[in-house]
């Protein structure tokens, strides 16, 4: 499967300024001819990381009408993350748009107390498993790279994560070590994708990474600067081989998350 990460610079609390870089992108990633079948973009990729409790969307909100012509439009499918207000509850929710428009959600689990995310938003209490050109994909957003139990893979139950994020330069030194440790534990494919640019005094430095199933990190096929976005081509197969030949997930610990 082709993949592209689009670290684009989120301009703060711009939606529409926001969805006409993520269209613009979204062209190029097109005309490049490259055959991607899922992109991703950042989290709060409309928003940047605000924590403004005015700043949601409903349900079925402008950001994901936006994803879906997008996908409609350029036909492969979209993962991104927005502000939901869904019931008496704010979550930080990331939308998998698949190219015929239908979707799934997940919202985010891991919270970042340190920023005071927890204050405005509510945890979600479910891990999200997509099927998708005869891929399984967890679907993560930002801190919950963090934390392996909720990344734990069992019994194989996916071949990737995908990660989008909003991770401050100031703390990105960690990133390349996580996410090759969570594919390494988990015998699987993990995709993160941060965003790029500033919000008020904090900056980005839009790292695009994917580590394989032995923590090698994979090289891009195609890397556009100017259209913040690079393309990875994963393969199912050496993965399914990789499990096969060296099957260390038929011994790991059996468990129980309590919600």
């Amino acid at each position: 499967m082709k993949i592209a990460l689009c670290n684009i610079p989120i301009r703060w609390e711009k939606p529409e300024a926001n969805i006409e870089l993520c269209s613009l992108t979204c062209k190029s990633v097109k005309e490049s001819d490259s055959k991607v079948e899922l992109l991703l973009f950042p989290e709060f990729f409309t928003y940047g990381f605000s924590v403004n409790s005015t700043q949601f969307e409903d349900k079925k909100g402008e950001s994901l009408k936006s994803i879906q012509r997008l996908a409609i439009q350029y036909d492969f499918a979209i993962y991104a993350s927005v502000p939901v207000k869904d019931g008496e509850s704010i979550y930080n929710r990331g939308y998998f748009v698949k190219p015929d428009g239908t979707y799934n959600f997940y919202d985010k689990r891991h919270l970042f107390s340190y920023g005071g995310e927890d204050l405005f938003f509510t945890r979600g209490n479910k891990r999200v498993i997509v099927k998708y050109k005869e891929w399984k994909i967890l679907l993560q957003l930002c801190y919950d790279l963090r934390f392996p139990v909720w990344s734990r893979n069992i019994e194989n139950d996916f071949d990737l994560i995908i990660n989008i994020a909003s991770w401050p330069s100031v703390r990105s030194n960690v990133i390349k070590t996580l996410a090759s440790a969570r594919a390494i534990e988990n015998q699987s494919y993990y995709a993160f994708l941060n965003r790029s640019g500033s919000d008020l005094d904090i900056n980005y430095s839009g790292e695009s990474f994917v580590f394989s199933c032995d923590g090698t990190p994979i090289n891009h096929t195609i890397a556009n600067i100017d259209s913040n976005y690079s393309i990875f081509d994963l393969d199912k197969a050496s993965l399914l081989s990789f499990r096969a030949k060296f099957p260390v997930w038929r011994d790991s610990d059996k468990f129980k998350i309590l919600y």
